[in-house]
């Protein structure tokens, strides 16, 4: 079998988009996770808040802001040296980790709203150059 040009494969390219998103499969996993921060608070576990604050930064960084992927990672480790940090002078309570974290999750934010590349929710008033980020221009 000889390959043609007219059958010949082509790649395919990921259209990009801006503003708010949500998956099927993010409000399925916003769901569940839901239904276990209930459940974790219900039978009392002192760890419930931990939950609610992870999916609630996955629910903004992803769905709302549509920030980098970097920023995301950078914000899951400096979530945990919070913790951890916490947990070793023993006051690990929801209110010190979120006001540690507070900070980190609100400069992330901007500097993403501060990007040629932002994407995320009101997009085309915050970035001028939003056209040249959904045509894949280098930026």
């Amino acid at each position: 079998m000889s390959i043609t040009p007219n059958t010949m494969i082509k790649p395919t390219q990921n259209v990009r988009t801006w503003g708010f998103r949500v998956s099927k499969m993010d409000a399925f996993v916003i769901g569940v996770v839901l239904i276990g921060v209930i459940v974790l608070k219900r039978t009392e576990n002192p760890l419930w808040w931990m939950v609610a604050v992870v999916i609630g930064h996955f629910l903004l960084f992803c769905n709302v802001f549509r920030v980098r992927r970097s920023f995301e990672l950078s914000w899951a480790v400096l979530f945990i040296i919070n913790v951890s940090a916490w947990l070793y002078f023993g006051k690990l309570e929801w209110p010190n980790v979120v006001a540690c974290q507070f900070p980190i999750t609100t400069a992330f934010i901007i500097l993403e709203l501060r990007s040629p590349r932002y994407h995320g929710i009101f997009a085309r008033r915050v970035n001028p150059r939003l056209e040249d980020y959904l045509e894949g221009r280098r930026l």
